[in-house]
């Protein structure tokens, strides 16, 4: 579904989609030292498993998929999802990770499962997408940004939302939900600085009051203007460690219906 996803987002855009899959079971302090032959088994077929997967998408895209603009490229790897995004940053010119996202066990409507959760924290210096479960991605007229103003905004913080507007000729919605503290000169010069970047796109700044949380707060907003992204900035302290901290995810979720766009900490 995330495909799916970025391949609309991108439809007009010259492409190269590499569609990676990792395998990495974790099973060498359970089997021991006796058991590696076994491991090896396992591995042959995680593996050959994971080839033939890919093999399928690459399969349905060539039959199903015609856009001159886009090409595609599979990627197996024996390794942590984490270790092989970051060799796949390495050896080639990454613009932004795509993923899919699904509710942890049990908790029906959670926004950003385990992996997703993972993947944002340990990669800062890629913007990430993350297309919800089952969302039907369709266009892009407004995106929602939500922030405090706690910390300044460069340029290249901002440049993947700005790259995004100008393609699909979106609104963006600068959210300022309720401070916990009066806000300063500081605060005023951070805003400034941010709508001198946004000086080509549309954009527009909102305030709204707190409720429960920060995610309930963002995702009534988004319901409420018909929003059709969310971008967070990966700063410390900031909006995106407190939805991505393991209570938050847990006992309350991030229930939203739209695409989440990860702005990298660079």
């Amino acid at each position: 579904n995330a495909l799916f996803g970025v391949l609309k987002m991108f439809e007009k855009q010259k492409t190269q989609f590499l569609i990676l899959n990792t395998y990495e079971p974790g099973l060498t302090s359970v089997l021991g030292e006796r058991n590696k032959e076994r491991l090896g088994v396992i591995y042959d077929s995680l593996a050959a498993n994971s080839k033939l997967k890919l093999e399928e998408i690459a399969s349905y895209l060539k039959k199903h998929h015609h856009n001159e603009a886009h090409s595609f490229e599979t990627i197996s790897a024996q390794n942590t999802l984490i270790k092989a995004i970051n060799e796949v940053i390495r050896l080639h010119d990454i613009d932004f990770i795509a993923m899919g996202t699904k509710g942890a066990t049990g908790a029906k409507e959670v926004f950003m499962g385990s992996n997703a959760v993972k993947v944002i924290k340990k990669i800062r210096n890629i913007p990430i997408l993350a297309f919800p479960h089952e969302h039907d991605f369709k266009e892009l007229r407004t995106i929602v940004f939500p922030t405090d103003f706690s910390k300044t905004f460069d340029e290249p913080d901002v440049k993947p939302m700005l790259d995004l507007a100008l393609l699909w000729n979106s609104e963006i919605k600068v959210v300022q939900v309720g401070l916990e503290f009066a806000k300063t000169g500081a605060h005023t010069a951070h805003q400034v600085k941010l709508e001198n970047h946004l000086k080509g796109v549309s954009y527009e700044l909102e305030e709204v009051a707190m409720e429960v949380n920060i995610s309930q707060t963002i995702a009534d907003f988004v319901k409420k203007t018909k929003g059709d992204m969310i971008a967070l900035i990966h700063y410390p302290h900031t909006f995106l460690e407190r939805l991505t901290r393991e209570a938050v995810i847990k006992k309350v979720g991030f229930h939203t219906a739209v695409p989440l766009l990860v702005l990298p900490d660079k």
